[in-house]
């Protein structure tokens, strides 16, 4: 029979070896991105108005990037960058699915994009499976048939053992499904505390229409609002999202998980405007002036990423592929995720790579037009596709992007121009195409939304808009096939 100090003894040594396995243990990833958040909805991005605790707390325990960006300022083009790792033009699919919008008379005709991500395309929910991974998506999907991928089985296509949505009827009701997904989050958590897991959770807030339990709304009533953000229902929305954030944290400290799992927090494009402020970004959602593109992104791994670390390198939807592959202690795949690189030199506080250059294509009517983009260095083209003109900005000295200096800098123009172009072609990008139709004598029309609504729980595909495509739309470049 053993003695007391021997028992002891055993139980710390049995402890040691637990520890050792756990520390073994590839980390758990959790990403959380939401839909229209913008760079200045949280407290620790200079919100005045909206109350953020748990958030803020996630970036003074982590790192927070002040130059990260989605890689569309629309939402699906940049789920299949996260993805997939590659721009949304090398795949082919620019715009939100399922539909185009199609201007009455347009002077370009916009390209045929896919209007469903193809599940053959290497994904980081396939090689983290592979690696031994329970992966899981909860939330929006929003890159092809919803009911197919959440009651068909189809997620498993694409690398997801386990996937789950709200009731779309009931998402806009009350509180955009906030709960019912951060509920269906702690469970998957739960059920998998035992073995490595990523799990993204794909928020639908704060994508209009606005929803908000009353009690969140309540918190604003004696809080006086901002100059930067006035909107009760809107800050009400923040707090939600953020108490939710906050259980999910409390779920992986009461599980003993935390100092083993990555939490990721990120946007899938700028906030909308008319609904909150990006300030001092200019514009929103569907430009690709900064304040459509530049999201909030904070990251923690405790015992990797420094304390209250600020990053400033230029970082892009694209990164996080790479980025989950090296941190599961998994070789990349470059060939896979082209257009990204791994984030953990600058978690681990390295500098970033001075030049590298990031790009955006949005060849397709939206709220300013089409456009692309190039960011080099401090340095950031917009090319306007429709009219042709280039916009220039040094965005270390007016990251508003107030001062336009195309005309005064003809060589820098002109040599950033070029160098979009390139990348362009060598990427296989659609363009737009001169409309054989299109009479100058005419001024362009609205947009419409035409194609087909992909069924969701339950649902049925149904026609959008009940006439026929515009002829000239089938001179349109055709997407790559799946």
């Amino acid at each position: 029979m053993k003695t007391l100090p021997a028992l002891l003894a055993l139980t710390g040594t049995l402890l040691t070896i637990a520890s050792a396995a756990s520390t073994n243990r590839p980390p758990n990833i959790l990403f959380i991105m939401t839909d229209d958040l913008g760079i200045a909805d949280l407290g620790v991005y200079g919100s005045d108005y909206h109350l953020t605790p748990r958030l803020d707390r996630l970036a003074a325990e982590g790192m927070r990037f002040t130059d990260a960006y989605s890689a569309s300022p629309v939402c699906s083009p940049t789920r299949a960058a996260v993805l997939t790792g590659r721009y949304p033009h090398r795949l082919h699919l620019t715009d939100a699915l399922p539909w185009d919008r199609l201007p009455v008379n347009p002077r370009l005709v916009p390209p045929n994009h896919l209007k469903e991500l193809p599940a053959s395309d290497a994904t980081y929910a396939k090689a983290l499976r592979e690696a031994g991974y329970r992966t899981g998506l909860i939330g929006k999907w929003h890159l092809g048939n919803e009911h197919e991928f959440f009651s068909g089985g189809r997620h498993r296509d694409y690398g997801f053992d386990e996937a789950f949505d709200a009731d779309y009827r009931k998402i806009n009701q009350v509180d955009k499904a906030v709960d019912t997904l951060t509920d269906r989050a702690l469970g998957f958590i739960e059920s998998n505390r035992d073995r490595p897991f990523m799990l993204a959770l794909h928020h639908h807030t704060p994508h209009v229409p606005l929803a908000v339990p009353a009690e969140y709304e309540s918190r604003y009533d004696n809080i006086p609002v901002g100059e930067l953000h006035k909107k009760k229902q809107y800050a009400g929305m923040m707090s939600h999202l953020d108490d939710a954030v906050g259980r999910l944290l409390d779920k992986l400290d009461e599980l003993k998980l935390s100092d083993n799992t990555i939490v990721i927090f990120t946007s899938d494009n700028g906030g909308t405007s008319g609904q909150t402020s990006n300030l001092p970004y200019r514009e929103g959602k569907a430009t690709l002036y900064e304040g459509g593109i530049r999201v909030p992104l904070l990251v923690r791994w405790p015992g990797h990423i420094k304390p209250g670390s600020v990053c400033n390198a230029a970082t892009v939807s694209t990164d996080f592929f790479p980025t989950f592959l090296e941190a599961a202690g998994q070789p990349l795949q470059p060939d896979a995720h082209l257009d990204g690189q791994s984030l953990l030199p600058w978690l681990r506080g390295e500098k970033p790579d001075p030049t590298r250059a990031v790009y955006w294509h949005l060849p397709h009517y939206r709220h300013k037009g089409p456009q692309s983009a190039v960011r080099d260095g401090h340095w950031k083209l917009i090319h306007n596709i429709e009219p042709d003109t280039n916009e220039l900005y040094d965005l270390a000295q007016d990251p508003g992007e107030a001062n336009d200096l195309a005309s005064a800098q003809p060589e820098r123009t002109k040599e950033l121009a070029a160098k979009l172009d390139t990348h362009l072609t060598e990427s296989g990008a659609q363009r737009m195409r001169p409309n054989p139709d299109y009479d100058p004598q005419t001024p362009r029309g609205p947009i419409s939304e035409m194609g087909v609504f992909y069924p969701k729980q339950g649902g049925t595909v149904q026609q959008v808009k009940d006439r026929e495509y515009p002829v000239w739309f089938k001179h349109a470049e055709s997407a790559r096939q799946p």
